[in-house]
């Protein structure tokens, strides 16, 4: 009996789920290893951590990137202008996103080794398969509506501000309800103090950047204890805490670029190709 088109596309899709899944577990493993070894590793073990995870998250935006200018040559340049293949993304394009990616890479290793909660680490590995399923899901939904140029950067696109929306919003229900030292009676100097003195590594560029970001939890906790609480309705107090957990914000999205360029990885070439030629993967 020949497999029908429905079901091979299914069976594709459920394949590729799969094994995109099973490269960002030991990414995941990766992430649990660094937080465990961070402070007593030496800089240069985490310069290379750096700087794989920066190539890792370069992987996902590299592809997305080429499809947007993918997208943007076939619907703007003439198929013979030279300008196509000057265009089509090339070493600055590259250097471009590679500094996004090392900035992004500096903020989630700072943020993982100073993750401290078992429930976040448990609400990060369960978001893995949600951001694998719903990529599946939301690339199946625009395939008839997208050029299949465009279609890896939108459904990214919108699976990633989905599933960034939902993050934020666990993440800062968890923190209003987390514990917190007692701020309401000291000054800012002194708050600040209290959470920096906390942070020690064997590394010292390590150490500095841990005591900056507890430096601005610090100030998030003061103003919060200070200010928010003569606010009198708690709708009001629970926008100005996530205002002032907004910084978490670049946690997160740091997270899903790192797990999009996991994801990235089976078939990279592959799919680099696929976009170049101007068909989907």
């Amino acid at each position: 009996m020949t497999p029908q088109p429905g079901h091979q596309a299914s069976a594709a899709v459920a394949h590729a789920w799969l094994w995109a899944l099973l490269w960002l577990i030991p990414a995941m493993a990766a992430l649990l290893l660094l937080n465990i070894l961070g402070r007593s590793s030496p800089t240069w073990v985490l310069v290379m951590a750096w700087l794989l995870i920066s190539l890792i998250m370069l992987a996902g935006l590299w592809v997305r990137a080429l499809s947007r200018r993918q997208a943007f040559l076939t619907a703007y340049m003439h198929q013979a202008s030279p300008w196509r293949l000057r265009l089509r993304g090339g070493p600055v394009l590259a250097l471009r996103l590679w500094l996004v990616a090392a900035l992004l890479a500096l903020v989630l290793l700072v943020a993982i080794v100073r993750l401290q909660q078992d429930l976040l680490w448990w609400l990060l590995a369960a978001s893995l398969p949600v951001l694998i399923g719903l990529q599946a899901l939301v690339g199946r939904l625009l395939r008839r509506h997208v050029s299949p140029v465009f279609l890896p950067e939108l459904s990214w696109r919108v699976t990633m501000a989905l599933q960034f929306v939902m993050l934020f919003c666990a993440m800062a229900w968890l923190a209003l309800y987390g514990q917190y030292p007692e701020f309401a009676e000291v000054t800012l100097r002194q708050a600040l103090w209290h959470e920096m003195s906390r942070e020690r590594a064997l590394s010292a560029p390590l150490e500095g950047l841990l005591q900056l970001a507890a430096a601005k939890d610090a100030l998030a906790l003061w103003l919060g204890q200070q200010l928010l609480p003569a606010v009198g309705s708690p709708l009001l107090r629970m926008a100005g805490w996530v205002l002032l957990l907004a910084a978490e914000g670049l946690f997160v999205w740091s997270y899903l670029v790192f797990a999009a360029g996991v994801a990235a990885l089976p078939g990279w070439r592959r799919r680099q190709a696929a976009i170049r030629a101007g068909s989907l993967d």
